[in-house]
């Protein structure tokens, strides 16, 4: 595991943080009495909101879906700009939730995101036309192909089946506007991903306290190349899918300072409940970013626990059945 001496981290900070500055909360000066943080997403021109609703929690089965829609309204009339969601998530039910919430002017005031998890060009196209009609729009701000890393043949699959190319010309035809990709296991992946040289606009990853620690990882190994190619990164996963709070190790606000504490474009987060929207719009509208020697304090708190906050994670072995990932 990487050790996080103050040195090195401190070194890895200064670098990551040359590529994207925060943004000075007296930039928004005329938003008050909110502070609304909001950062470059990329090379894209687009500012979005530091906080990213995240659209699998909010739109649970469990929720009424009128307190759904509340809770994603109440955001947008608090500052958050951005929306994440998935063709998958609960099969389909996500996109209606979210195409119901935001009518009545509030499409006009998000940048909307959703995601493919299909692998041929049949497939992502079927998603698409019914993402379009589930969000009630004829044009989505950000797609992503889902889950990248997943399987061993991800990558291969993205590019032999020529989806950059397809999702190129939906852009073209004005269906969609940029174009990225997410994973949550794989960080070799990612850079994989961008490597094979799609001029890709966005990408999404975790970024926790965990995440640091293993040996490759996504904050010290992609996030540095997303920032030298310009690519707009959404954090996800500050709490671990709730593992970082059942840990004891920090508590989901810490862990989502945390993350918006890198030079991330927005934190994606999970929101089910009016209570948790209020816990994150305390963090969200207070933000200021860990110190170096906070951060330092963070993840040596953590060292050792990457597998018990990111019980998502999927492991890597070489020839020998070490461990390597």
């Amino acid at each position: 595991m990487k050790k996080p001496n103050r040195r090195t981290f401190v070194k890895t900070v200064s670098s990551l943080a040359a590529g994207a500055a925060l943004i000075p909360v007296s930039t928004y000066a005329n938003l008050k009495p909110l502070n609304i943080p909001k950062r470059p997403l990329g090379k894209t021109g687009e500012m979005i909101s530091l906080l990213t609703m995240g659209g699998f929690h909010v739109s649970h089965p469990d929720i009424p879906e009128e307190t759904s829609i509340e809770i994603i309204r109440k955001s947008i009339d608090r500052g958050i700009n951005t929306m994440d969601n998935a063709a998958g998530y609960h099969d389909g039910g996500a996109e209606l939730v979210m195409g119901k919430a935001l009518k009545d002017g509030y499409r006009d005031k998000v940048l909307l995101m959703t995601k493919f998890q299909g692998r041929t060009l049949d497939e992502v196209k079927k998603q698409l036309e019914d993402s379009l009609k589930r969000l009630q729009v004829d044009q989505i701000d950000v797609i992503q192909f889902h889950a990248i890393g997943s399987t061993d043949e991800d990558v291969d699959q993205i590019y032999k089946n020529k989806l950059p190319e397809w999702a190129e010309e939906m852009r073209n035809q004005g269906v969609i506007r940029y174009i990225g990709f997410t994973g949550h296991s794989d960080p070799k992946a990612h850079i994989e991903m961008i490597k094979r040289g799609f001029p890709w606009d966005t990408t999404q990853m975790p970024i926790n306290i965990g995440d640091y620690h293993r040996n490759m990882s996504f904050q010290r190994d992609v996030l540095p190349l997303c920032l030298d190619k310009g690519i707009g990164v959404f954090a996800m996963k500050s709490n671990g899918m709730g593992n970082l709070k059942k840990s004891g190790l920090a508590t989901p606000a810490e862990g989502l300072r945390y993350s918006m504490s890198q030079p991330v474009s927005t934190v994606v987060s999970g929101i089910d409940s009016l209570d948790i929207l209020e816990e994150n719009m305390a963090v969200f509208h207070n933000f200021t970013p860990l110190s170096e020697q906070e951060q330092v304090e963070f993840l040596s708190r953590s060292e050792g626990h990457s597998d018990e906050i990111e019980k998502y994670r999927r492991k890597f072995y070489d020839k020998d059945k070490k461990l390597i990932s």
